[in-house]
């Protein structure tokens, strides 16, 4: 295989809120809420995106989850 083998999907740096579901198996919904609690960061640059190492720190339970 080659490095850029269409097959192998690159994980992103930003997930669009649209996808999370692809990638962290969690729904827009849960996206949302976590956010209007201050537990993550949605941010607006083309469409609403979440930082994918955010997201896996929340998802563990990590904190200091906010990345600028």
């Amino acid at each position: 295989m080659t490095k850029h083998d269409p097959k192998i999907p690159v994980r992103p740096i930003w997930v669009r809120v649209s996808d999370v579901a692809l990638w962290f198996g969690v729904s827009r919904a849960t996206v949302y809420r976590a956010a209007a609690r201050g537990e993550i960061t949605i941010h607006r640059q083309r469409g609403s995106r979440v930082h994918a190492d955010e997201m896996d720190r929340w998802l563990r339970g990590g904190e200091g989850t906010t990345v600028a």
